[in-house]
């Protein structure tokens, strides 16, 4: 709570009395959670996500968007912020990912990222597709720490030189590489440039939209898996109070 009455600067939060017409005072963090107005609902949640312990916000983020779906709010967690998932989501979502290529040295990935979307901006829909998934090969090669390679073998590098993929299964790993992984790899062999045959296709925008929308979400995953091995260190108090807190959805 005492987050929350700092952000919003203070003593005190109200919520809205039941059957009348009045506020009253929360009596405790989940009380303002069920009973606060609806506006103040999303930072509460993101609030409580900061609070709790690695372990327990996974599990948190996906049981709060199946809640969210059930009731067809268009609303969604992301790495324990709140997004209206439209148009600005996706926007926001590459934004992130730009900073999280920067701040994790992905250097290489973030220009060529940058490069993409610009290119998209000046209408240039292939050299886009091209540029994103430049980015994608970048992002793999910052990750393996290799100066060359198709995404096609860095992939293959990827299941069976690290253990990067180690959490599921065998078969979901082979999956992932050869299908899941491979949308902006294709696109960029089809349409970014080259490999179109002897007349070349003008490329309508969706496409650069997808293959920049892909490349965020590729490298956002190669970043996440990275984090995922990497050692983590809670802030001191943080597990006290999040001891304190029952992760369930108080509603």
């Amino acid at each position: 709570m005492y987050a929350l009455q700092k952000a919003y600067g203070k003593d005190t939060l109200s919520v809205k009395e039941e059957g009348t017409d009045h506020d009253r005072d929360a009596e405790g963090f989940e009380d303002f959670l069920v009973f606060a107005y609806p506006h103040c609902v999303l930072d509460a949640l993101e609030a409580f996500y900061r609070l709790l312990p690695d372990e327990r916000r996974g599990p948190f983020q996906s049981d709060l968007n199946e809640v969210l779906a059930e009731e067809a709010s268009p609303w969604r967690m992301s790495d324990g912020h709140m997004y209206l998932v439209d148009s600005h989501f996706l926007d926001a979502l590459k934004d992130q990912v730009e900073e999280e290529m920067k701040r994790e040295g992905f250097l290489g990935a973030y220009e060529e990222f940058k490069d993409a979307r610009r290119y998209l901006q000046a209408g240039a829909v292939d050299d886009a597709i091209h540029k994103a998934n430049c980015a994608f090969e970048s992002a793999l090669k910052s990750l393996l720490y290799r100066e060359e390679g198709t995404a096609d073998d860095l992939l293959k590098m990827l299941r069976e030189k690290t253990d990067l993929l180690d959490a599921v299964p065998v078969e979901a790993q082979k999956a992932l590489v050869l299908k899941v992984l491979q949308g902006l790899p294709v696109l960029r062999h089809k349409l970014g440039g080259h490999g179109q045959g002897t007349q070349p296709v003008n490329v309508p925008r969706a496409y650069g939209d997808l293959a920049i929308n892909l490349a965020a979400t590729y490298i956002k995953f190669l970043l996440d898996i990275k984090k995922d091995l990497a050692p983590t260190q809670e802030p001191q108090g943080q597990t006290a109070v999040a001891d304190e807190l029952d992760d369930d959805l108080p509603f």
